[in-house]
């Protein structure tokens, strides 16, 4: 079977043979077709079975979930699901995205291996030239680059140029194309200089996890710990006089004995048993309790983001020549980070050690989404180069913080950190959990700066630009094979039960 990452699963219609006992013949009739077979269903759930032979349901609804959020987005004229509508979105197509396919985003992201055309790369070609007439003055220019054109008697190239010229170099998508730089991709090695890479990467200072001030003396009495029993025990002894006012205390003891319970039956934990919603809310919970008396909120679980939901939707007009489009569902994450109507992060939950599934949601769906939240935030120009927004990725057991911002120019930078591993044994619950902790603090920190910077910025009365940023352009998106086109036949293969 083909994965999702090639083509779109087939769906299809089951025959029953049924005995004639008076006869001896046999007939074969068609079964009542279904909207996914269940052959389709069992084979995913037997591929994607984790180490334990246990079937996460989490990660069946995820390999699906293109096709899902396709049909949830095609409804009928009254606003409801129509499921002719969803069976031709579910069906294979054999039809070449044209340039009119080319949207500025969606909920329908391309796969891995979703190949770009060269109509695709004229559109994308000329809506940069169109962008650079516009701000190449404002364009960024590393000093590494300037000092090395000087040296070399030439004109010096904008990061915003290069990316773009390895964006239509590209055969595949890729979210270079919405002028999204990715520091840890290996393919910017092709690109820039090692010293540029520096320079991106620093641009604003570097991204630094500083264990919290008011909790360094409980870091240091800790490393003498070496129990879940005495963890546990420590972290009710915490003294908090005022638990309203000491939300970091009150966040710290609570989380500590938490995990610390996981671990006291067996004095050790194996995270890769559980499904990915036990673990977002159990072993990794930290990460959206560091928000409890704050006006940021943790929201979850699959809810989808309203940012990207807009960037969606933006192209949506009144019905004149062509009806009105349907709204559309934007991307679903494990948890959303709300300050207000403003989203500012969100996070993505893998149970299963799967790189596959890291790249897809690490480099792919995340940087996009983010991209969308961070545009939605920049609302004004003083903001562009000082919001940040930011993403967490637990795959399989480990975590990462992903910090997303346009530190010059107009590049949508990422940067992330080294996966933290969750401990396993009492041995290494405080040497592991410690500097998670910290991660979580520091990703609450970049947010509460953003927060800061939005109370102090009022909005612009200016004229309507239909939902468009005042300045960036939005996510260049090519529409995955399942919903570039919804009235493709299609092709079935009929299974024998």
């Amino acid at each position: 079977m083909e994965t999702q990452d090639s083509r779109p699963i087939n769906r299809q219609p089951v025959t029953m043979e049924t005995q004639d006992t008076s006869t001896g013949s046999q007939t074969t009739t068609a079964a009542p077709e279904k909207d996914l077979s269940d052959k389709d269903i069992l084979d995913v759930m037997l591929e994607k079975k984790n180490e334990s032979n246990q079937v996460d349901l989490i990660v069946i609804l995820d390999h699906f979930e293109d096709p899902l959020v396709a049909s949830f987005n095609a409804q009928d004229d009254i606003g409801r699901a129509s499921w002719k509508t969803v069976d031709r979105r579910l069906a294979i197509t054999t039809t070449t995205a044209t340039p009119a396919d080319v949207v500025s985003s969606s909920s329908s992201l391309p796969t891995l291996k979703t190949r770009i055309t060269e109509q695709q790369k004229d559109v994308l070609r000329e809506r940069f030239k169109k962008f650079t007439e516009e701000h190449k003055e404002d364009f960024w220019y590393l000093e590494s680059t300037i000092a090395q054109a000087t040296k070399d008697e030439t004109d010096p190239v904008s990061v915003e140029e290069k990316v773009m010229n390895f964006a239509l170099s590209c055969h595949y998508y890729h979210p270079s194309q919405s002028l999204i730089l990715e520091v840890t991709d290996k393919n910017w090695k092709k690109v820039f200089t090692e010293a540029e890479l520096r320079d991106i990467e620093n641009k604003g200072g570097p991204l630094e996890c500083k264990d919290p001030e008011e909790l360094k003396r409980y870091y240091l009495e800790l490393k003498g710990v070496k129990t879940s029993t005495e963890v546990f025990k420590y972290a009710r002894s915490i003294e908090i006089n005022d638990p309203s006012a000491e939300h970091l205390k009150v966040w710290f003891s609570s989380e500590l004995s938490n995990v610390a319970r996981l671990f006291l039956k067996t004095r050790s934990f194996d995270i890769s048993n559980m499904p990915e919603t036990d673990q977002q809310y159990l072993p990794f919970g930290f990460f959206g309790t560091i928000f409890d008396g704050s006006d940021i909120v943790a929201k979850g679980t699959e809810v989808s983001s309203e940012a990207n939901a807009h960037a969606i939707n933006s192209s949506r007009q009144l019905s004149s020549i062509t009806a009105i489009s349907n709204r559309k569902m934007g991307r679903r994450g494990d948890t959303i980070f709300k300050y207000g109507s403003e989203e500012l992060g969100c996070s993505e939950v893998g149970a299963a050690r799967d790189q596959t599934k890291a790249f897809r949601d690490c480099s792919m769906k995340m940087p996009l989404v983010l991209r969308d939240m961070l545009l939605s935030a920049t609302y004004d120009s003083s903001l562009l180069h000082a919001a940040h927004v930011i993403g967490y990725s637990i795959i399989g057991g480990s975590a990462s913080l992903l910090d997303v911002n346009i530190p010059a120019g107009f590049i949508t930078r990422v940067r992330k950190t080294e996966p933290l591993k969750f401990p396993h044994t009492d041995s290494n619950l405080i040497s592991r959990l410690l500097p998670l902790m910290t991660l979580a603090y520091n990703g609450k920190k970049i947010l509460d700066k953003t927060a800061d910077l939005l109370d102090n910025v009022p909005q612009r009365i200016t004229m309507s630009s239909n939902g468009t940023h005042w300045c960036l352009p939005p996510n260049f998106i090519i529409p995955s094979p399942s919903s570039s086109s919804s009235s493709s036949p299609s092709k079935r293969i009929k299974v024998t039960q």
